[in-house]
C-alpha cells in the first residue's frame, strides 16, 4: 500500500499549490469572487482531512520532506488567505502584517513550530474568512459552517480525547516553558 504514501504527499503538494493559488486570487481577480477563494480553502482543508490518515495507513516507516513540513503547508495556506484577505480589502494589510510578525515572535520565542501553536494561529485567520462570508450572505460561508460541524461530528471522539487535550496541554507549556524542553505536549 505504499501508493497510498504518494497520493497523501500529493495532497499535501496540492494544498501548497493552494495556498499559491489563494494568494495571487486576490490580487488577480480582487474580491468579485470570494467564493473561489472559499472554495480553494474547503478543497485545502480536505486534503488536509486526509492526508495523515493515508500516509499512516500506507505502512511506510518515516516522513518525508512534504511529510515533515505538513504543519508548515498549513500555516503558509492560513498566511496565503490573509493574503487574499487584505488584498480584497477585508482585512487590513498593516493588520495583517502585524498579526503574523507577532505570532513570528511567538513562535521565535517558544523556540519551535508546534501543533497548538500553528492552531492559534491559524483560527482567527479561517474565523475572520468565515465570519466575512456569512456577513455577506455567500452560500461558501454557510458550507464552511457545515464543513467544520460535519469534521467536529465526524471526529468528536478523537477531538474530545485526544486533539483538545493535547492543544490545551500545548497552550499549558507555552506559557509556562517558553524556550524550554520539549513541552509534556510533545512527550505523549
Amino acid at each position: 500500500m505504499a501508493w497510498l504514501k504518494t497520493i497523501a504527499d500529493g495532497l499535501t503538494a496540492l494544498r501548497l499549490a493552494i495556498s499559491v493559488a489563494l494568494a495571487l486570487l486576490g490580487p488577480l481577480v480582487g474580491s468579485q469572487d470570494l467564493n473561489a477563494a472559499a472554495a480553494l480553502v474547503l478543497v485545502a482543508w480536505t486534503t488536509d482531512l486526509f492526508d495523515g490518515p493515508l500516509a499512516r495507513k500506507s505502512g511506510r516507516a518515516g516522513q518525508n520532506w512534504l511529510g515533515r513540513s505538513d504543519l508548515l503547508i498549513d500555516m503558509v495556506l492560513s498566511v496565503a488567505l490573509l493574503v487574499y484577505m487584505g488584498s480584497v480589502g477585508l482585512v487590513y494589510f498593516w493588520l495583517g502584517l502585524a498579526y503574523v510578525a507577532l505570532w513570528g515572535v511567538v513562535i521565535w520565542r517558544y523556540g519551535r513550530l508546534t501543533k497548538p501553536l500553528g492552531a492559534a494561529f491559524q483560527g482567527p485567520i479561517y474565523v475572520w474568512f468565515g465570519l466575512s462570508l456569512l456577513a455577506r450572505r455567500l452560500l461558501t460561508g454557510r458550507l464552511m459552517v457545515l464543513w467544520v460541524a460535519g469534521n467536529v461530528v465526524a471526529t468528536w471522539g478523537r477531538l474530545t480525547r485526544r486533539d483538545m487535550p493535547r492543544f490545551l496541554r500545548g497552550l499549558r507549556d507555552l506559557i509556562g516553558n517558553p524556550r524550554g524542553a520539549a513541552p509534556e505536549s510533545e512527550r505523549r
